[in-house]
């Protein structure tokens, strides 16, 4: 698995955690859902600043994003 899939693995377990739908979390961050999808599935490079996005509307640090054993590998 490729950084791009792992990091939209990441976002959808993330969001799926806080109970929120594709269409929720996409408004909350700003983000079509086609886009988020995208993103999710590794379809989509993610620019910084939209990752950015992603993990405020998460209300995690950076440092919780990345902090699961698939980037650690």
């Amino acid at each position: 698995m490729n950084l791009q899939e792992l990091i939209g693995k990441r976002i959808a377990e993330l969001r799926k955690e806080k109970g929120l739908s594709q269409q929720k979390f996409a408004d909350d961050a700003g983000l079509e859902r086609s886009h988020l999808t995208n993103i999710e599935n590794g379809n989509n490079n993610i620019s910084l600043s939209t990752l950015e996005k992603i993990i405020n509307t998460l209300d995690i640090s950076p440092c919780d994003f990345f902090n699961t054993e698939e980037f650690k590998k």
